[in-house]
């Protein structure tokens, strides 16, 4: 027998330290699109370099995701409507105040201004790292997280970084198996504490946050299974007046325990604002977009489906939207629980754009919306000529 033993192998990864991109495969794309586009290969090559040029800024990738190749749906000019990040960081650079994005992407801030205002927010039982926030328990080092997780840990939680974003570094803990001192997922994964620590200690600098889990609506359960689905709730806000611009369903699908489109299998509903009606629900990206009628876990109509307190919905985004009336175009995240509306987070900036278009089917950059970005950026270069910015 070797004096040298091999080393024991690592672990395999809990968390999910980033958000998992889909894969890019523009050839493959151009090969299936140029089919269904009324020019062709070459006629999407043009096209391609005059989207790049105009209003929306697109990239290949956002042009090929967005199936913006399908001649047989959309126009050239309707194509034309469709806004892309580089669109974003222009909009960023023009009329965004970012002082106020602060408190929305730091998750005790978010959380602290939604408690003050007595928003329905989910409870939080715990903080780790150096941070606190009122009736949660502190825990300032990993030794203080291994202790509560078990021993004073309250089962099921969700936990998540303070500053994340498409559910990076997230859990939903079902509870503690004292014999293998382990804990147990909900998706029936099995993690050591020692080893959950570990992983949580790359974000003890901003904090960690535990939470309650939130139980999805009774009337959802039987549709889309016990995961908590939210709605994208895209708000604009003008002299202080909120008003719901769209809104998009996250759907989770097969073992996600999170909606996030990024989570294969998710999908995506288009919501008639004026009535919580699923008008489309897409699954899939690209040349794998497919639309459905129905969920396929559980065979129960999507395509139809009016969300249940939708009104109470669009009652809580819009009072919470006041509370940042800098940001003109906000992204809200709130779960149809089984209590009710629950906010979960905001996109400061109304968050990256292709989700709601990719949804829906259409671009946000329509005549109505383009003139309300066209008076935001009057008015941020107003307001900077008044303080000297």
């Amino acid at each position: 027998m070797s004096e040298h033993a091999p080393a024991a192998a690592a672990p395999r990864p809990f968390l999910d330290p980033k958000a998992r991109h889909h894969a890019f495969d523009i050839p493959g794309w151009l090969r299936v699109a140029r089919e269904r586009h009324e020019g062709g290969t070459f006629g999407i090559v043009r096209e391609l370099v005059r989207l790049a040029l105009g209003p929306g800024r697109i990239k290949p990738y956002e042009y090929f995701f967005l199936c913006l190749y399908e001649g047989d749906r959309l126009t050239p000019q309707e194509r034309r409507t469709f806004m892309g990040d580089r669109a974003r960081v222009v909009l960023h650079k023009q009329a965004i105040e970012s002082a106020w994005l602060a408190a929305t992407y730091d998750k005790l801030l978010f959380l602290s201004a939604m408690k003050g205002q007595e928003l329905p927010v989910p409870a939080v039982l715990a903080v780790y790292g150096g941070r606190r926030l009122a009736y949660s328990a502190r825990l300032a080092d990993g030794p203080a997280l291994a202790a509560w997780l078990r021993a004073g840990a309250t089962f099921p939680f969700f936990s998540k970084p303070v500053e994340s974003t498409g559910s990076a570094g997230t859990a939903s803990i079902e509870g503690y198996d004292a014999s293998s001192d382990e804990l147990v997922s909900a998706d029936g994964r099995r993690v050591a504490v020692e080893q959950f620590v570990a992983e949580v200690a790359r974000y003890r600098e901003r904090g960690y946050i535990v939470q309650e889990r939130i139980a999805t609506h009774p009337e959802l359960r039987p549709v889309c299974g016990p995961g908590v689905s939210a709605c994208r709730m895209l708000v604009r806000v003008e002299n202080g007046v909120p008003a719901l611009h769209r809104a998009t369903w996250k759907i989770p699908a097969g073992a996600n325990l999170a909606d996030n489109f990024w989570r294969d299998g998710n999908m995506l509903g288009a919501i008639d604002p004026a009535t919580g009606q699923i008008t489309r629900v897409v699954r899939g990206m690209a040349i794998d977009t497919t639309e459905v009628e129905n969920h396929p876990d559980t065979g129960q109509p999507l395509k139809g489906r009016v969300l249940p307190e939708w009104e109470a919905l669009k009652a809580v985004a819009l009072e919470a939207a006041s509370t940042f009336p800098a940001l003109w175009l906000q992204g809200w995240d709130i779960a149809i629980s089984e209590r009710g509306p629950v906010i979960f987070e905001v996109e400061g900036d109304g968050g990256g754009a292709q989700m709601t278009q990719h949804a829906q089917g259409r671009g946000l950059l329509e005549p109505e919306f383009v003139a309300f970005l066209e008076r935001w950026k009057k008015a941020a270069a107003a307001r900077r000529a008044r303080i000297g910015g």
